[in-house]
This record gives structure tokens, sequence and C-alpha cells, in this order.
């Protein structure tokens, strides 16, 4: 279970055992925010069951924010600390660029689209009244961090989760939160969204959709469907957005004390989709580990990618090649107290490179520009964008994108809109 306390208790178990070495961006980070963060964050997280995202990607947020100011004060208080979670990546693979240098490699402010990321707390914008609850919604901005703005405001009541957005660009498809767990689409210019499950209440005790993402030619979505109550089983899906035809992939059928499914992604030819298994301490609600399985859309070939069996793997995104595939160790939105880095391999998970290191003060959930030039990844305090091998991090946006405050709350998984 996960009470109002457990971030807590993780970034002092964290900070506890040090960071590996100086987070350069780490400590910038805690100096913008400094001024306007709190001694101590209360956040009231309801307890994760039916809804994969909705805590524990606040936690990531949480946690890694609180790792980065803990982590700015270590470097400057004890240099040299041993690395915690995950295969420890090389300093090597990870050149630091000034913000001069950066700027004249490529301006990444000046990409087009918008960026749509998910949002917990209060609209960032600063438009909720106070003593009102805000629920999860999703937001858009652009690279330079202009123009942001939530998507569809109140629709659906319960809040939106896990944004993926069309290979046109033209439309987002999210999930609702509880009490009716329902795949939903919008177009990203406006309007109202429509209820994409059919034949699905949302009742995490009849059925429940969530986690869409998009294949390659935007005619399908592959999601979670999952049930609770007496069967307790998850399972991969594949929905025709014409007919509303869905097809169950029965290999993928996986009880919850085996683990949750995640996070669906396709390859880049649409023959295969890649998702997370979650398992989980009962008693804590703990993840105890998670790892990156493959299955062909007909249901044969599934298997578990060859990564190191110690670190738990997720955030799995395809090249648009198909010849890589970036991934995370702590995936975002499961992130406990390792520390989260970016890496990429070969599809079958071979010549596994870290792309992050401890300098990162914790990046995740990791995903390839649509042109596949480069990789946008999720910062402490912002969106960053990198080359395909790891070097030239930075910003792309405002300082504080994913960081928002206390009283605004917080920011996660980012998604760079494909144009025409």
């Amino acid at each position: 279970m996960t009470d109002d306390r457990s971030l807590e208790r993780a970034a002092r178990s964290w900070l506890e055992t040090g960071p590996t070495q100086a987070p350069d961006r780490a400590v910038e980070a805690a100096l913008l925010q400094i001024e306007t963060t709190t001694q101590e964050r209360d956040l009231r997280i309801s307890w994760r069951f039916s809804d994969m995202t909705t805590p524990v990607r606040l936690a990531a947020a949480a946690v890694i924010v609180a790792l980065t100011i803990g982590g700015a004060y270590l470097y400057l208080d004890k240099p040299g600390q041993p690395a915690v979670g995950g295969p420890e990546p090389s300093p090597s693979a990870t050149p630091a660029a000034s913000a001069k240098e950066s700027a004249a490699r490529f301006d990444a402010t000046s990409l087009q689209g918008w960026i749509v990321f998910g949002h917990f707390g209060k609209a960032p914008d600063g438009s909720t009244p106070a003593g009102v609850d805000y629920p999860n919604s999703i937001w858009l901005v652009h690279a330079d961090g202009t123009g942001l703005h939530e998507m569809a405001p109140g629709v659906p009541t319960e809040g939106k989760f896990n944004a993926d957005i069309s290979p046109d660009g033209r439309t987002v498809a999210f999930n609702g939160g509880e009490p009716t767990v329902q795949l939903w689409e919008a177009g990203i210019d406006g309007g109202a969204p429509r209820l994409v499950s059919t034949a699905c209440s949302g009742d995490p005790n009849e059925c429940m959709e969530r986690d869409p993402a998009y294949s390659p030619d935007g005619r399908r979505i592959a999601f979670v469907r999952a049930v609770a109550g007496e069967t307790n089983t998850s399972q991969i899906g594949i929905r025709e957005l014409g007919t509303g035809a869905v097809t169950l992939i029965a290999s993928t059928l996986t009880p919850f004390t085996s683990g949750e499914l995640a996070q669906p992604s396709w390859s880049s030819d649409g023959s295969q989709i890649g998702y997370a298994t979650v398992p989980r301490d009962p008693k804590t609600d703990k993840v105890v580990d998670s790892q990156i399985s493959v299955v062909r859309t007909d249901g044969t070939g599934l298997h578990r990618l060859s990564l190191p069996a110690d670190t738990p793997w997720g955030d799995i995104d395809w090249s648009p090649d198909g010849s890589r595939i970036v991934l995370s160790s702590w995936p975002i939105h499961e992130f406990n107290d390792g520390r989260v880095n970016v890496y990429s391999a070969l599809p079958d998970g071979s010549d596994l490179k870290p792309l992050t290191d401890a300098r990162c003060g914790g990046c995740g959930a990791p995903s390839w520009t649509p042109d596949g030039a480069h990789i946008l990844f999720w910062g402490p305090t912002t969106f960053w964008l990198m080359e395909p091998d790891g070097s030239d991090q930075r910003p792309i946006n405002n300082a504080k994108l994913t960081y928002f405050g206390d009283t605004l709350g917080y920011g996660y998984y980012g998604a760079l809109q494909p144009t025409p």
C-alpha cells in the first residue's frame, strides 16, 4: 500500500545511500528550486491498483525532484559515493555539453509541434482555485516553453493518463482514471474527446482498458486489458479504430500475482508489441521487478528480452527504422529508490549501452523523435533531448516544465508530436 509518507521514506533511503558523483544538471535544477521548495512534501497518494500510473507516476516526479536536491547536497558534502540501482553506466557515456556548445550544435527549442505530457496536481498555469483538487491531466507545450495549455479540461472527470500521439500527429489517445478506466481519443488541436472503449465498462471488477499505444499505421491501438476482483489478470489487446473490433493476445494473459502488464509499444514495422511485466509485493505494494517482453501481434513468439536480470526495465520504444530500442532502468511510472537511467539496445536486448549516467540526477521515459534523429527523455525538472549515442544532452524548454512546485504538481512522460 502506498501511503502519504512512502515517497519521503524512499527519498530518505536513497539519500542515505548517496549518489554516484556530481550530477551537473541536478545541481543546476536544485539551485533553481531551492527558493520555492518547502521542507516537506505531504502528498496524498491513493493506492495504485486499477490504474497503474496514478500514484506511481507522481511518485516518480516527487522522488526524483527530492533526489535532485539531495544529490546536489551530497555531492557538495560527500563526494565519491557508491552507485545504486541498475547496471552502472560509464560517466563517459554522456559527455556534458555547455549551453553554448549545445546551442551551436542544434537549437532544440526550434523543434516543431507540441510536446504532450501527463501532469499530476493543480493546473501548472496557476488557474486552479485554492483549495480545489485537480485530477490528473494532459498538457501541451512547445519546445521553447510557450503555448502551455491543457487538453480537453474536465473530460473525463476522473482525469487523464498515459497519453500517446497518433503517427499523423492529429490525435492523442489516453485512458481515464478510476472508477471508469477506459480509452479515449481527442484531437491534438482541441475538441471534445470521444470514448474509444466499447463493451468495456471501465469498472475494475469487470473490464479496464489503459496504456494506449498507436500502431505505426495509426489504424490500431494496443492497450492493457485488466480485470480485478476474482479474476486479477491483465493482458495485451489490440483495437481496430475503424471497426472497434478487439483482439486479445491470449499468450500474454498474466495473473496479478506474477505481475501487472504495462506500457505496450509497437515495433516500427507493426509486427510486434513490447510491454513491461511489473510484479509487486502484495503487502507493501512495492515493485520487486520489472521486465520487458515482446510478442508478435498474432500471439506467437512471446519472449523476454535478454537484459540484465538484476535491474527492473521499462519504457521501451523502437526507433523509426527499427534498428534499436530505447528503454530505462526503473521505469519512471514505477520509480523506487534506485537510480533511473536511459539505455539503448538492439531489439533483442543485446548490445545494451547506457545513454545517461549519475550526472543526470534521475532520467528516464525515453522516446525517439518522429524522425529518429534524437531521443526525448524526462529529466528532474524539464524535458531533454540527446543524440542516439547519448551525446549532446540539453534541455529543450523552460527549466521547470516537469516541476511546477509543491503547490502546482509534477509533469512526467512526454512525447513529441509528429508534424507533416
